[in-house]
């Protein structure tokens, strides 16, 4: 049977898992680095779902065992969803998607050694300094096996390396790679698109590793503030992050509400957004998203993991607003 065929009958039989929830296109791709399945919904609001296997039963185990609740919860978050009416300061808690998004953002780009070497001095940060005032760490190790940005050796032919980029908290390393290779030499994290002619210092698995805090309890320590559901779109420049999540549940008295809020942003400078962090959830989610990382023109497969995070009084503004 000829990829092209298997690509037809792997999307209708992933269409008929979704069948419970209408409106759904499902969109199944396949290529020299895998499978992938990018599941959508346009109507009253986009909700989208994606993610990347080794094989097509990794996408089966992927839509059965997350994909439909997450398209289930942010259709409904969607329909109820309100425009943000102003700016506010409140606590937000992120849900593991949202708060992989944020620090593969705010941590992993800036730790690459050759956007270190362009703007690190705009930081106010250093190697050694701290990134947050509770404990987090935060690793990217390309090295563990069956996810979509796994690899033994990087682009440049180097073999991969696990390297800690927060540690307690701590800035500790950058990853590096042949042309950018920092004061240590390479560890590993060259990669190049395709079509692409040089490898850059890019992410490859990275993980927050998970804190000791229930999700509810960090839920629970909020009296007035937000849930953030699902990212439908995060990207920076430079020292500078703007998140975009499928919608906002009000949180009030440590317990989440029917109100919710769509089309807002969140934005602002990295460091001053993670000083901010005050909990980190007991269980990391692991992600392989079906969008890939794009930087300079070049698009890589990276995979995500991130447990619950809480943060105190970040700045959502309506979408299109103005600081």
């Amino acid at each position: 049977m000829s990829t092209a065929v298997t690509t037809r009958s792997l999307t209708a039989e992933l269409a008929a898992l979704c069948e419970r929830l209408p409106g759904m296109d499902v969109t199944v791709e396949a290529d020299a680095t895998g499978w992938a399945v990018l599941v959508t919904h346009e109507g009253g609001g986009l909700v989208q779902w994606g993610a990347r296997a080794p094989d097509p039963s990794g996408l089966r185990t992927a839509l059965l065992s997350e994909g439909l609740d997450s398209l289930r919860t942010d259709l409904d978050a969607v329909r109820a969803a309100r425009p943000l009416p102003a700016r506010t300061a409140v606590p937000v808690v992120m849900t593991p998607l949202m708060a992989a998004i944020a620090v593969h953002e705010c941590v992993g780009h800036t730790s690459e050694a050759d956007n270190h070497a362009d703007y690190g001095h705009r930081l106010g940060i250093g190697l050694g300094d701290r990134w947050t005032r509770v404990p987090l760490t935060v690793t990217d190790d390309p090295t563990r096996p069956g996810h979509c940005g796994s690899y033994v050796r990087d682009d440049e032919g180097t073999a991969a390396a696990p390297v800690r980029l927060v540690e307690d908290g701590r800035w500790t390393g950058l990853l590096t790679s042949r042309s950018h290779p920092g004061r240590s030499g390479s560890n590993g994290h060259g990669r190049r698109a395709p079509t692409a002619r040089e490898a850059l210092p890019r992410m490859g698995v990275l993980s927050v590793a998970p804190g000791e805090h229930r999700a509810e309890d960090l839920i629970g320590r909020v009296t007035d503030g937000f849930l953030l559901g699902a990212p439908r779109e995060g990207g920076s420049v430079r020292e500078y992050v703007l998140l975009k999540p499928a919608w906002a549940r009000r949180i009030r008295h440590g317990r989440i509400t029917d109100e919710v809020y769509g089309d807002l942003v969140l934005r602002g400078h990295k460091v001053q957004l993670m000083r901010r962090l005050r909990g980190v959830g007991d269980h990391a989610v692991p992600h392989d998203p079906y969008h890939r990382c794009d930087k300079k023109g070049q698009q890589v497969s990276v995979s995500l993991e991130a447990p619950y995070l809480l943060f105190d009084d970040l700045l959502l503004y309506p979408d299109g607003g103005t600081p």
